[in-house]
């Protein structure tokens, strides 16, 4: 298939077709579509198989049916492995000149972009001699992303960053009894009444942590679940990461995802991270450091200054999608530190800035430096947790029951 027959083939709304989606919209989507008018680009990032495809073909049919946007002036393209960056001028010429009307504004949607090397570079001579061209991409990395995107388009994109579902978006799509407990919970003033609402609440909520994640394994059965998340970290460790980065030792990849799995939420030292794997400790932090642009793991600092890492004691979290999935750990133990990897990922959803604090023998889960504000996660108490504070910070207690339910944060 050349490149013309490929771009025809993938925007069949240009004809009588459209894009066949879920009905079902992420959290993020309402966010992007109130920028779909505006000139900055759109960069959404996101782990795989999050939906971010999806929402890219959401909104092209919302800017069709409901902007009233002729199609032909809206532009889908998914890139691959094996194409040249120039693709991108060779898309954006046939669709600018043989497809659009130029007097007319244009869509770009260019997904999987992060295939390509130097894109970023052609995006701004676009962005910057195309009257009228609102362009959305999305790809599967995070942090290499903004900085190429910062470097050379300063000012001219608004970022997203879309994680697996939250429990709430869970109850929407599997649970509609629980949740309209949900959303009515919270405003409950009657303790006795909140915590009888709870109980069921907290089982789907164990149920959500293990199998709830991702928007098609809804519907799976467990067997079914653990073999897609299984793909999953398969796919990102021995394909994606030689796809997006220059790999030298694949198999300390995988290793040192499986460390961070045993020892999920720990503090991870480099010195002995580097000498179980046999490696330099450049090698180790440079490949955690991967994990982490990926998605697939979270490194959080300790610091009360989020702009100061050097040198500081890290934590790291495995995606709560995989907290559970083949541990080791006693399922007591384990449930509690995925439920700390899903608060995590509640607070960078957010866009919080987050770190924890430790001091001797006193630790704080997480801080919100900027705000001043620390959360702890108790598995099994519901004692509000103060005593270690550091000065001047106000901290929650996010447990299954209390004054602060993890289901419901």
């Amino acid at each position: 298939m050349d490149i013309q027959e490929k771009i025809v083939f993938l925007n069949k709304h240009w004809g009588q077709g459209k894009f066949e989606t879920f009905e079902f919209k992420r959290y993020l989507f309402s966010k992007i579509w109130k920028d779909i008018e505006t000139k900055p680009i759109t960069l959404l990032t996101g782990p795989r198989r999050t939906g971010k495809s999806v929402i890219v073909k959401q909104l092209i049919n919302e800017v069709i049916n409901k902007k009233r946007v002729n199609p032909r002036q809206v532009l889908f393209y998914e890139f691959s492995r094996e194409e040249k960056t120039e693709v991108i001028w060779r898309v954006f010429d046939y669709f600018s000149k043989e497809v659009a009307d130029p007097r007319l504004p244009i869509y770009l949607f260019f997904d999987e972009i992060q295939y390509l090397k130097d894109y970023e570079l052609i995006l701004k001579q676009i962005y910057d001699n195309t009257q009228n061209c609102k362009i959305v991409i999305t790809g599967s990395l995070s942090l290499s992303y903004k900085r190429k995107m910062q470097e050379s388009l300063t000012g001219r994109f608004f970022p997203y960053h879309l994680y697996p579902l939250n429990f709430s978006e869970y109850l929407e799509l599997t649970k509609q009894d629980s949740f309209q407990i949900f959303k009515e919970i919270e405003n409950i003033k009657d303790n006795y009444k909140k915590q009888s609402l709870l109980a069921p609440l907290n089982a789907d909520f164990r149920e959500f942590l293990l199998y709830g994640r991702f928007p098609e394994t809804v519907n799976f059965t467990k067997d079914q679940t653990h073999a897609y998340l299984k793909n999953i970290i398969s796919q990102s460790l021995n394909q994606d990461v030689f796809s997006y980065f220059e790999i030298e030792k694949p198999l300390i990849v995988n290793a040192i995802f499986e460390y961070i799995r045993q020892n999920n939420g720990g503090i991870i030292s480099i010195n002995k991270l580097a000498d179980n794997l046999s490696a330099s400790n450049q090698t180790a932090t440079l490949y955690l450091n991967i994990l982490d642009q990926m998605g697939i793991i979270y490194l959080v600092y300790n610091s009360l200054n989020p702009l100061v890492k050097t040198q500081c004691a890290k934590k790291a979290y495995i995606n709560s999608s995989f907290a559970l999935l083949e541990t080791k750990l006693d399922i007591q133990t384990a449930t509690g530190i995925a439920v700390e990897s899903y608060i995590l990922e509640r607070l960078l959803e957010k866009n919080e800035t987050v770190t924890f604090w430790r001091k001797r023998n006193k630790e704080i889960d997480f801080i919100l430096p900027k705000k001043k504000i620390g959360y702890e996660i108790k598995f099994r108490t519901q004692t509000p947790y103060t005593k270690n504070a550091p000065k001047g910070f106000s901290i929650k207690t996010l447990s299954l029951n209390g004054e602060y339910p993890a289901c419901l944060f």
